[in-house]
């Protein structure tokens, strides 16, 4: 999953995981950077699954010569530890039409609406949160404590936004007309929003 990276002007510190923080949004990096990030952690983490495997292979060889009757034991482990560093897939859900007042879509997983989520009507996930339109409601992404999870939309002017276990509102006074897609993601515990350049 992609952690996204913040600007300078953010504040250390990080809230207890009992109550959640609530605070305004703030402007994030571009998305060049955080792709250009997020592709070096990649090529980090596929370095290090090479270098386990190579010494998971050099353990699997000296037990087989030392005790051929734990070559099955190693041949299991081996295979745990290959699918265990494997990319695992996320279940996302796709909704098609409008979410109005009162209505509520709850997923195991990364949801994807093709239309506006209006005042009054709510989204959670387990996973990210993607909008193809409006977000004017109450969204609500990694809502198992995941603060990895983030919210795109078009048009974000939610009611509230949480992440995880953080909970912001966005400043009053927010222009509600042509807005550019933007996401929201957590970075040292607090919700940063970032136009999707």
């Amino acid at each position: 999953m992609i952690t996204f990276i913040t600007d300078d002007n953010k504040k250390g510190g990080s809230p207890s995981d009992d109550e959640p923080e609530i605070g305004f949004t703030e402007k994030g990096r571009s998305v060049g950077k955080i792709i250009e990030d997020a592709e070096a952690q990649k090529e980090a983490e596929e370095n290090a699954k090479v270098e386990e495997k190579e010494n998971n292979e050099d353990q699997s060889e000296a037990s087989e010569n030392n005790k051929p009757e734990n070559a099955e034991v190693e041949k299991k482990i081996d295979q745990l530890v290959n699918s265990a560093f494997s990319i695992d897939e996320n279940n996302t859900k796709f909704y098609k039409g409008n979410l109005r007042n009162g209505m509520s879509l709850e997923f195991d997983g990364s949801i994807v609406i093709l239309g506006d989520v209006n005042p009054g009507a709510q989204v959670k996930a387990k996973g990210n949160i993607l909008i193809l339109g409006a977000l004017k409601g109450i969204a609500h992404a990694g809502c198992e404590g995941e603060k990895d999870a983030f919210v795109f939309a078009l048009s974000l002017i939610p009611v509230q936004l949480r992440i995880g276990n953080i909970i912001t509102r966005f400043p009053d006074g927010d222009s509600k007309v042509n807005r550019k897609p933007e996401y929201a993601y957590v970075e040292d515990g607090k919700i940063y929003v970032s136009s999707f350049d």
